[in-house]
């Protein structure tokens, strides 16, 4: 499997694994015995966690999407790749790619690895949160299945805006400079469509998303508790960068790839679940109810300004 399709294929088994999981997951009986919350058998059940009633639920039409991100996904890598095509760098990209890129083939080669790891890792965890934590660990399954539904709907919406403007544009890699030189000419990166590829960044823009959505989760339900909560958001976007990156040290993204990508994939995470469900709500769920000030960072689309704003809850 060529690099290019990591990313594809984890948007298709993402949207898979709600389609597949997810109703199984809400048809779960409730457990029995002693109350959610309460000590049973000296054990303490977690508390679950819950839906607001005011945020809508996974509608038919968020299905079409998904399956149109992933429709698009499977075109784009059907229709030809165009014959003119766009070489090399502009504004820093060159001079970053002198800086970041690593200069032996075994150097690269590792850091395509660690980074088609980081897009794993970071893709699974809202759904290990969503299945695991919430509708698992919290016995809350109602949770899990709006969460992991909208997550698998972002990346596979992600997915599909990231191949149709990889086709289009098509822009020769970093490494496509190397083909005949330092790379033979008959290797697969040199040979095969995904050497026009280059922009956006997939790894880039799934792993932004993914982090993006799983902070989107953590604000609203309390999945973790505390600081917990922060510290996951947190380090989503930490191990995002750090892919991205590493996708400009293996030379197979200039870092106006992986910034767009970057741009796109955290637009799509926090605007997808808060526009089509979180934003019915008053506030997020885990902001403390006492004395405290708490800031929370929040999507606004309010007549005259776009982006992000801060909360103050008191």
């Amino acid at each position: 499997m060529s690099h290019r399709a990591a990313p594809c294929l984890l948007a298709v088994l993402a949207f898979l694994s709600g389609v597949l999981v997810c109703p199984r997951l809400a048809r779960a009986a409730e457990p029995s015995g002693a109350e959610r919350g309460e000590v049973a058998r000296g054990e303490v059940t977690p508390a679950p966690v819950h839906w607001d009633p005011a945020w809508p639920q996974f509608r038919t039409s968020e299905w079409i999407a998904g399956g149109a991100g992933i429709a698009l996904v499977l075109t784009s890598r059907l229709l030809p790749v165009p014959s003119a095509h766009w070489r090399g760098g502009f504004a820093i990209d060159e001079s970053a790619r002198g800086a970041l890129r690593f200069h032996t083939p075994s150097a690269r080669r590792w850091a395509r690895d660690a980074s088609d790891i980081g897009i794993t890792i970071n893709a699974s965890w809202p759904f290990f949160d969503a299945l695991v934590v919430a509708g698992w660990y919290r016995h809350s399954p109602e949770v899990g299945v709006q969460q992991a539904l909208i997550s698998a709907e972002v990346l596979a919406v992600t997915a599909g805006v990231q191949q149709l403007v990889g086709l289009a544009v098509s822009r020769e890699r970093p490494y496509g400079r190397e083909c005949g030189g330092e790379l033979p000419a008959n290797t697969r990166d040199c040979l095969a469509r995904d050497r026009y590829y280059s922009f956006f960044s997939g790894h880039s823009s799934h792993s932004f998303a993914a982090a993006a959505v799983s902070c989107m989760h953590h604000a609203y339900v309390p999945l973790y508790g505390g600081a917990a909560d922060d510290w996951a958001c947190a380090g989503g976007f930490g191990l995002a960068v750090t892919t991205a990156l590493l996708r400009v040290a293996t030379d197979v993204h200039y870092v106006s790839d992986v910034a767009i990508g970057a741009l796109i994939g955290t637009t799509t995470g926090l605007m997808l679940p808060w526009a089509l469900h979180y934003r019915h709500g008053a506030v997020p769920t885990g902001a403390k109810e006492t004395g405290d000030v708490q800031l929370t960072v929040l999507p606004s689309l309010r007549p005259g300004f776009s982006g992000l704003h801060g909360v103050l809850v008191f």
